[in-house]
């Protein structure tokens, strides 16, 4: 606006300048806001990964867990055989003898 155009519509320059002023703030502060928005939605979308990967750990975790508790039975049925593996050729030894 010219300054003839001010005055025609009744605006004090000052009044012109603050209104100025006050806008082009608002409208950095607006245009602010909606880059913290963004980003934001960027970090939520972050986590939410890291979040899936730490979960997807934690279950690898607890299944070696669960192995090697499978993995002692195991050894313990192993055991077992051993010693009746051991008993049947001491027994088939002793019905050979006969």
């Amino acid at each position: 606006m010219n300054p003839s155009e001010v005055a025609s519509a009744g605006i004090h320059p000052i009044e012109l300048c603050v209104h100025s002023i006050l806008s082009s703030n608002l409208e950095g502060i607006y245009q602010a806001i909606t880059e913290l928005r963004e980003s934001q939605a960027l970090l939520v979308m972050k986590f939410n990964q890291v979040k899936k990967s730490f979960m997807d750990e934690q279950e690898l975790l607890q299944e070696e867990g669960s192995l090697k508790e499978e993995l002692a039975r195991v050894n313990q049925l192993k055991k077992r055989l051993d010693k009746l593996t051991e008993l049947y050729a001491e027994l088939a030894r002793k019905c050979g003898a006969l």
